[in-house]
């Protein structure tokens, strides 16, 4: 292949705007050239050093001072004419630099592949932008859902932006960020308009107002409803254009459009019918409470964590794990992670420092990671062609620039790591040697789109990347569906995978006078398989239907 075209097909791929017959063709130079896959490492290890002193000019570009004068703004462009120049020649110093430093890296002799210490280089982390969110209220506990027109599914923990919310059935309990708290019980029709207000134009609603959230407004067809405290109840049936309010404990303003505003107090409620309003009685008994949902919620949970109990215990006998961890606490050592699979006792792991909490159910038990040296430790033998790695998580917070989920203790030949970036993404590595170069590594990298935002943490979620080394093809899953599927232009047919000591939750032994990187999960896990084979999508599915909390 000519020189312009090798560039062309390079250039594309770092850039992604290769399509699928040029990658095509860019992974099959990439098999049959060296020259190929030398030049591909040289450039992408020259794109990452300027990705990284770009972030440092980007954030030497965005400093503005704060408050300035018009007088003030003149100076400061005066400053930056003044300076534009040294930038330049900065940047030109940067690609010496860099240029230096790739020289440096290929005649020292040490790593020289893709990845040139662990499995820490590949395509620089976005720069760092302050997350913003436009929620109103949070999905705190639900039983028995159906949410018509919000596909996916909602789940307790996720954020409501303000919309329109239409539940088929079940009881949701929904918690405004101004503190006020909503049962609605379905079938029912819900508009968040913001933290301070919402609109029940179908079904039942039943809200609690603490002293922080007095003066919150629910309003219905015909009639606004402000609550000075405490809690009262909405019924709205806008099929025969009727609606009622029921006043449970303290006191309502009730605005009807066609009259005076009434005031209701503890006992007290008001029916429309049309145009029509008239007194009644509370009827607290015809409206769910929060006791009820919990109720319910709980026999829901023995029920789903039942199912998947006698899942897992039809699992754990399937010939194809290497390991299976159900984080069930033994009271007689506190510290062992047992491996449920088979009776190879010498694939137990033992916990480091986490400690011992809830799991996805009441009656699950889960470790936390919290400390620098929280860990898992387990030793694993054998050789493999194929891996599934399985596991459900509760990331706390991305802490770190690299999050453990599964990692060797060193990076050795054939070692497969997997962790979260601190941008949200997962990631998936394994390193073999160079063809060219036994004393070099390269670094099969496998990123997925970003999966974790703020609004994603703090609950349970399924994660899941298979691998196998006869196509190189690895594919990661988050709570059953599939996000990214790839095959690395780097990929290297016919090599082994192996774990030997390896940890979850966290990378690495410090030895004499060595430190060890910080990647230690801030958050629990509950379950994790490893498979020696690439499952297949409807089984990861199945799994994560199986073991989902709700």
């Amino acid at each position: 292949m000519n020189q312009s075209r090798t560039d062309f097909l390079i250039a594309g791929w770092l850039n992604q705007s290769l399509s699928k017959e040029e990658f095509a063709e860019l992974e099959l130079v990439l098999r049959s050239e060296p020259d190929v896959r030398k030049k591909l490492r040289w450039e992408v290890n020259l794109d990452s050093l300027l990705r990284e002193q770009a972030s440092v000019a980007a954030s030497l570009n965005a400093w503005q001072p704060e408050g300035g004068t018009s007088q003030s703004r003149h100076a400061t462009k005066r400053r930056v004419a003044a300076w534009v120049p040294w930038a330049a020649a900065a940047a030109l110093a940067v690609l010496g630099i860099a240029a230096f430093a790739l020289m440096n890296r290929g005649n020292s002799g040490s790593q020289g592949g893709l990845v040139l210490q662990g499995d820490s280089i590949g395509p620089a982390l976005a720069s760092a932008t302050e997350e913003t969110d436009r929620g109103c209220a949070i999905i705190t506990n639900q039983w028995n859902t159906e949410w018509l027109d919000n596909p996916p599914p909602m789940r307790a923990g996720d954020t409501l932006n303000a919309g329109r919310f239409e539940l088929g059935c079940g009881l949701a309990q929904i918690e405004f960020f101004s503190g006020a708290q909503l049962l609605l019980e379905g079938p029912a029709v819900l508009e968040i308009v913001s933290p301070w207000e919402a609109i029940c134009t179908d079904g039942k609603a039943r809200v609690r107002v603490p002293p922080p959230a007095q003066g919150f407004r629910l309003l219905t067809p015909g009639m606004k409803l402000v609550d000075l405290g405490t809690e009262f109840g909405v019924h709205v049936d806008s099929a025969k254009g009727e609606g009622e309010v029921h006043v449970f404990e303290g006191e309502v303003e009730a605005h009807p459009e066609t009259g005076k505003m009434v005031s209701l107090t503890e006992g007290m409620g008001l029916k429309r019918m049309g145009a029509l309003y008239s007194p009644m009685d509370a009827a607290p008994a015809d409206f769910a409470s929060i006791d009820d949902l919990k109720d319910l919620a709980g026999k829901m949970a023995r029920l789903r964590y039942d199912e998947w109990s006698t899942w897992s215990q039809q699992t754990k006998s399937d010939p194809r794990l290497v390991a299976c961890y159900l984080f069930r606490h033994w009271q007689d050592w506190d510290r062992l992670v047992n491996n449920a699979a088979g009776n190879d006792k010498s694939r137990n792991g033992g916990a480091v420092g986490a400690r011992w909490t809830q799991g996805r159910w009441p009656m699950k038990d889960a470790l936390e990671f919290k400390r620098p040296g929280d860990r898992v430790r387990m030793k694993l033998d054998g050789e493999y062609e194929a891996l599934t790695f399985a596991c459900w998580v509760k990331v706390d917070g991305l802490d770190r620039r690299y999050n453990a989920l599964l990692l060797t203790d060193g990076y050795e030949t054939g070692e497969p790591h997997w962790q979260i970036l601190e941008d949200g993404r997962m990631m998936f590595s394994i390193a073999y040697p160079d063809d060219g170069n036994s004393e070099k590594k390269v670094n099969q990298i496998y990123y997925s789109p970003v999966v974790f935002t703020k609004s994603k943490l703090g609950r349970w979620h399924q994660l899941v990347v298979t691998y196998d080394n006869c196509s190189g093809e690895a594919v990661q899953f988050v709570d059953g569906r599939e996000v990214s599927r790839e095959i690395s232009p780097l990929y290297q047919p016919g090599r082994k995978i192996v774990y030997g000591a390896c940890e979850m939750g966290n990378w690495g032994l410090p030895t004499k006078e060595h430190q060890f990187p910080v990647r230690n999960l801030n958050g629990c896990l509950d379950e994790f398989l490893i498979y020696s084979v690439a499952l297949d999508p409807a089984a990861i599915r199945q799994m994560f239907e199986i073991g989902k909390p709700q």
